[in-house]
């Protein structure tokens, strides 16, 4: 295991050598950084767990179990509230690539409140030295946007021959296990919300800017580049969200020229003018007119609120062997400035 340490270390120093040349991209040496400090803190608790002594692993487990059997909440890996959060934040980012790339608020309250400037400065005009009565700006306003998190609730059903008779170490295993089901979900959330009840406020319900296609029928080449355009500004983290039904679509049209360059280009890079393409089944795949077929935004104007009620309690019914792990996470997510989200719809 040690041996594991070390070469995660190499590994670190080498990605900071890439960073330092410029071989490696700012997100992607973020994610590989982020993967990298996970296997060593991994590594760390096995190499941990190896030097306890028996005894005393021997109670870790008993205690895990008896907390099961007293339906005691289980505190994870040891550390306070909110780290808590921002771990989980980075196991949903791994998980799915749209939860990667929104922006995260914290609050151990029940509401988050996130300052948003509204519609945006205005474009600095040049002043001469000693310059007097220059013009105030009423283009930008200093605003508030609220996301209220809500319970999401996962329950995993464990028999009571795996819970006796395994040898697995539940305590690391369950937060993995749950944060691919609530990666799942949010991502679909993020995507496909209501903005009703508790769900989300997603992408495709939010009703942005309208972007139309130029022609009736299905999308075309054109139409997808017109959008891309339109997001040009925001090639850093703007992101062009559709289904795979729609993509095919998309590469099927047959106009030649320009519009082969353009399917060149999305077929080899998943991208269009430099805006990343992001490919989802929780996406529309609806083409009749008036319908979204795609939603392009700069991502770090989506915000999801995390609260810090983040639990896994074991729970037991009576006349059912099965152990029932129930995990809530307290989360919300809605766009914070509508005016950088468009919509390409049919006609």
């Amino acid at each position: 295991m040690n041996n594991e340490l070390i070469n995660v270390d190499i590994q670190l120093r080498s990605l900071s050598d890439k960073v330092k040349n410029g071989e490696i991209k700012a997100d992607e040496a973020q994610k590989e950084l982020d993967s990298l400090k996970l296997q060593k803190r991994e590594i760390s608790q096995k190499i941990a767990q190896a030097n306890m002594p028996s005894e005393e692993r021997t109670t870790s487990l008993a205690d895990i179990k008896q907390a099961m059997i007293e339906k005691r909440g289980i505190t994870l890996n040891g550390t306070g509230a909110i780290n808590q959060v921002k771990e989980l934040q980075k196991e949903l980012s791994r998980k799915k690539e749209i939860l990667n790339l929104v922006r995260y608020f914290y609050g151990s309250n029940a509401s988050t409140n996130i300052p948003v400037l509204s519609a945006g400065l205005a474009t600095p005009a040049q002043a001469g030295e000693g310059t007097a009565n220059i013009d105030v700006d009423n283009q930008a306003t200093l605003g508030s946007k609220s996301i209220t998190p809500h319970a999401f609730v996962s329950i995993l059903p464990v028999s009571a021959e795996a819970l006796t008779l395994g040898s697995v170490n539940l305590e690391a295993e369950l937060p993995l296990i749950f944060a691919e089901a609530f990666s799942d979900g949010f991502a679909k959330q993020v995507i496909q919300g209501d903005g009703k009840g508790m769900n989300f406020t997603g992408l495709f319900t939010n009703k942005p800017v309208e972007v139309k296609c130029a022609t009736t029928g299905v999308p075309v080449m054109a139409d997808l580049v017109n959008l891309a355009l339109t997001m040009r500004d925001y090639t850093d983290d703007a992101v062009i969200v559709m289904n795979p039904t729609v993509y095919s679509h998309i590469l099927a049209d047959a106009t030649k020229g320009v519009a082969q360059l353009y399917k060149e280009e999305l077929i080899r890079t998943k991208t269009i003018e430099g805006v990343k393409v992001l490919l989802t089944g929780y996406a529309p795949s609806e083409t009749v007119a008036g319908s979204t077929v795609a939603v392009a935004g700069r991502m770090s104007d989506y915000g999801v609120g995390l609260a810090s009620e983040i639990t896994i309690e074991p729970i037991k019914k009576v006349g059912d062997t099965n152990t029932y792990f129930q995990a809530i996470v307290f989360a919300n997510g809605t766009p914070i400035n509508h005016k950088n989200f468009y919509r390409l719809t049919t006609v």
